[in-house]
Parts: structure tokens; sequence; C-alpha cells
């Protein structure tokens, strides 16, 4: 839970309104309190997976997701985690595809400093340092089609522009990194990158801002139980009973923002995820209760 201070409302989000006052901090930090209590285990709380009583969709519905969470993950099973030799069908190579040759311009870009156009079949893009805006006159499905056709280098052209471009106006433009993550998970269809390890720690280093990107099945219980808790990708999938390639597409598109990658450092590999002690957070929101002279079981702020 989050308690915040402007009044731009966020998901999940708690609003107090300035001047604070301690009554309506109080309301705020009661509801984080009992946000924190729905479980002893705060991990597992984050990624405990719908009830199975909850209400289910029509058909229809539930068809049209599956088609789309297709198209964004594929639809290959499971390799066998005992069996390292299966796990190639696991990898493709990124930069044998429009994925490849499109974060080497985001790398060039943020490099240099300054846009830089990428040319190919599909005319010219201009692709700009950070997270700015790229003017895409394609439609998602010819793009799509695009992603997985293979690319050789001689057929792509990348050159720094003379000067940067303002296309925010643009009625078709997609920022940076909304562009880099759908065409990583249209790429990849559930695979990672050539090299990334299955049984190892990866990484990730912050919370993606999935409000601005393609939504991808699971995506906030894979966030929740692996950031700032490097695991393998195997165990991640086993431990949130979700097929392996949605946690392989997640991990290939965070990748792909430059999000995550191979545990490197020697404390990656000790962190595990949280046992079932009292969080950070917890004691944080006790502290504050406390002084606020609510107690330790006050459940309502009047």
């Amino acid at each position: 839970p989050i308690i915040e201070l402007s009044v731009n409302h966020t998901n999940e989000a708690l609003f107090v309104r300035k001047p604070i006052r301690a009554k309506g901090m109080a309301r705020a930090l009661l509801s984080v309190r009992r946000r924190l209590r729905l479980s002893d285990d705060p991990v597992a709380e984050s990624v405990s997976a719908p009830a199975s009583g909850a209400a289910g969709t029509p058909d229809t519905t539930a068809g049209a997701e599956d088609d789309s969470a297709s198209l964004l993950m594929g639809s290959a099973h499971d390799v066998d985690a005992t069996d390292p030799e299966s796990w190639t069908r696991a990898w493709y190579a990124p930069q044998d595809f429009l994925q490849g040759h499109l974060q080497m311009a985001a790398a060039q870009a943020d490099t240099g400093g300054r846009a830089v156009s990428i040319s190919g079949v599909w005319g010219t893009w201009i692709i700009p340092p950070g997270n700015g805006a790229v003017h895409v006159n394609m439609a998602d499905r010819p793009l799509r089609s695009l992603c997985v056709v293979s690319m050789r280098a001689k057929e792509v052209r990348l050159a720094p522009v003379a000067a940067d471009v303002d296309i925010t106006c643009a009625p078709d433009f997609i920022s940076r990194d909304a562009l880099l993550w759908k065409v990583a998970l249209w790429t990849a269809r559930g695979r990672v990158p050539l090299g990334t390890p299955l049984d190892q720690p990866v990484y990730l280093k912050h919370w993606p801002d999935l409000n601005a990107l393609t939504p991808l099945p699971q995506a906030l219980r894979m966030a929740a139980l692996w950031l700032n808790h490097p695991l393998p990708l195997l165990d991640m999938a086993e431990r949130l009973s979700v097929p392996q390639r949605n946690v392989f597409s997640f991990y290939t598109a965070c990748a792909a923002l430059g999000l995550a990658g191979p545990a490197r450092r020697a404390a990656d590999t000790l962190i595990d995820a949280p046992e079932l002690t009292p969080s950070t957070m917890q004691s944080l929101i006790a502290r504050l209760t406390g002084r606020l002279g609510l107690g330790p079981v006050a459940e309502s702020a009047t």
C-alpha cells in the first residue's frame, strides 16, 4: 500500500489531503495496517491466486483473454526443470529480430544523448534517449507480424539524428518503453533471450510502470514476488503456479527495458523471499500508529 500526498491519484494508493491532520493520517495508516494484516506472509498475500469461489467471467470473455494472452506469451508447454537439454526451446536470439535492432537504437540514443533513426522495411522511426515519444505509423497487427521475421543487420540502418524532433503531438506516438515492451513480448512469445539462466537467480531492478505498458497476465503477482528477491525463473513459475511462458515473457519484457537480468552480485544469491516474520512496513505502520495514539489493536478511526 502507498500513502500519497499529491492530488494525482494512483492505483492502490491512499490519498491524504494537505494540510495533513492527525485524523486523516490515522485513517490512512489504519487502512494500510488492515491491508498488511490480510496475511502473516506479505509475499504470499501479494502473489496469492484469486479465490476459487470468485465470480467467473463469461466463456466468450475468457476465450478472448486466452487469445490475447497467446499473442503475447505464445502457447509453448513448460520445459522439464530437471532436464537442462530440454531448455533450448525456451531461448531465442533477440538480435536476429526487430527487437534486437530496436534495443540497440535505444542504447545508442541513451549513450549519445541524442535521438537515433532506425530504418528498414517499415520506414524510419526516430528513437529518442530516455522514455521519449516514438512516432510509429503502423498498426499493431502488421507490427506484430514484423516482430517474428528474421532480420539481418544489413537490413536495418541506424543513424544519429541531427536534431531531436518534437513528435509528442503526433496522433500515433507511443512511449519508447511501451514500444520496446510489446515488441519484446511479440518476439519472445513465452521465451527468454539466449544465455538467460533458467535455474539461477535473476533480478528485477524496480517495479515497471505497468499502467503505461501492454497488460500481461500475472504481472502484478510476479513483480510482487520478484522485487528485491532475486529468484530463478523456473522457481518463480513453480511458486506462483503459473505456466513458465508467463514468467519468461515478463522477464524478457523487463529485460528489454533494462529492468531485469542475471543476478551477479554475491548478495543477490543470498536474498530469498521473506520468511513468516513481520515486515519492515508493518513495523513502520505500528510505530506511526503508536505515535498517533491509536494503539496496537485499533481497527478504525473516527
